[in-house]
């Protein structure tokens, strides 16, 4: 395909659907989604990437791999191009029709792309694969569904996933699942009122769901070995300069929970649980915990509320 044909074809995407709005890679000839400079989740990409180099110990090209809530594609072009099989999900048919074209336009048919909600992931419908890259959905699922979810990951994995994702900074509520009791706080979503289309059109947000749920760190951990992953790993290299303080990097393995010759006593009953990074008696002092400032929680931007909490508990 020439220049112009790519050009045309972007034009005629970008007017159905929209521009891209986050992951910005070459199509070929010079022509990028966005812009030549670095405009979106290049930085993400590169620690991804590296990730799966690092720790799959086989060429990606031998690689099956999953992209859930893939936005538009770039991830899963990325993988593509290095050899590997892909199915990428997601739920909005803007972006992944943006992805459909880029995968045309770079000629790969190595790549999968299905419009349908995460939540109904399963091994029946969609296969095992060696590698799931669970990248800014998390903290787009409300509970039960968040717990759930990960349940699934686990069960279509084979060897690791990449989680990438918003956490609470502080435990300003609990939420039970499976007997188990978990913390973080809720996030709006969408106001009351919102039609479905235009919770379409929000191409960033949950595909229905009115909020939705950030586990603390020590949840999150947790909730990821509780579902069955025998390692949970936070990177920080390589880094990503403008990376949130309340933005993660885990990667989880689903690995054989190894018996230790030397300390029988650790076989049995092996705790894992994380301490939350506030004691109880502390958390009445976050206001967002009270029912009359949840609400008001919930619209605050997330910088102004972790201000307020900050002074709140060096008090």
């Amino acid at each position: 395909m020439n220049e112009a044909e790519i050009l045309n074809g972007k034009k005629a995407i970008e007017e159905r659907y929209g521009p891209w709005t986050a992951h910005n890679f070459s199509l070929g000839k010079d022509i990028f989604t966005m812009k030549t400079e670095v405009a979106g989740d290049e930085v993400k990409l590169r620690r991804v990437a590296q990730i799966v180099s690092d720790v799959s110990n086989r060429p990606v090209g031998d690689l099956h791999i999953l992209d859930l809530a893939c936005l538009e594609g770039m991830y899963s072009i990325e993988f593509a191009q290095q050899g590997a099989r892909v199915c990428a999900i997601e739920g909005r048919k803007a972006n992944i029709e943006k992805a459909r074209f880029a995968a045309q336009i770079l000629s790969l048919s190595n790549v999968d792309f299905y419009q349908d909600d995460v939540r109904n992931l399963s091994e029946e419908k969609y296969g095992s694969f060696d590698v799931v890259l669970c990248l800014g959905i998390l903290y787009h699922l409300n509970a039960p569904d968040l717990f759930s979810f990960l349940e699934k990951v686990f069960n279509v994995c084979r060897s690791f996933v990449v989680i990438d994702t918003h956490i609470s900074l502080y435990p300003e509520e609990s939420f039970q699942y499976n007997g188990r009791l978990y913390w973080g706080k809720t996030v709006l979503e969408h106001p009351p009122n919102t039609t479905v289309e235009e919770k379409q059109k929000k191409l960033w947000a949950s595909l229905d769901n009115p909020t939705s749920v950030y586990l603390t760190h020590p949840s999150l951990c947790c909730l990821l070995t509780h579902v069955g992953f025998t390692s949970v790993y936070e990177c920080h290299i390589p880094e990503e300069p403008e990376k949130p303080e309340n933005r993660v990097t885990f990667l989880a393995i689903k690995g054989k929970n190894e018996n230790l010759a030397t300390c029988p006593q650790l076989q049995k009953n092996y705790a894992r649980e994380f301490k939350e990074a506030f004691p109880q008696d502390n958390r009445k002092k976050v206001p967002s915990v009270r029912p009359g400032w949840r609400i008001l929680g919930m619209l605050l931007p997330h910088r102004l509320k972790d201000l307020l909490k900050r002074i709140l508990f060096s008090v």
